[in-house]
């Protein structure tokens, strides 16, 4: 998924700097491309902060789980 979501970014990049410079910045085709690639780096960074977020509970949780045990033994 993540890399998905970099090369269809890079491809929308490369037809926005070809259309600006044929256009100029200001044309609206530029604006378009450049509003999907902020909503696809914004489902990047919310992809990548949810891949953040799960391994921290597990090991969190697996550090609970081996101090019980230890209590125990």
């Amino acid at each position: 998924m993540r890399e998905s979501l970099l090369e269809k970014i890079e491809h929308l990049r490369q037809q926005m700097m070809e259309i600006a410079a044929e256009f100029g910045m200001d044309h609206p085709d530029v604006l378009r491309y450049s509003q999907e690639i902020d909503k696809l780096h914004n489902m990047l960074m919310e992809l990548e902060n949810a891949a953040r977020k799960k391994p921290h509970r597990r090991a969190t949780n697996s550090l609970f789980i081996l101090e019980v045990q230890a209590a125990f033994a």
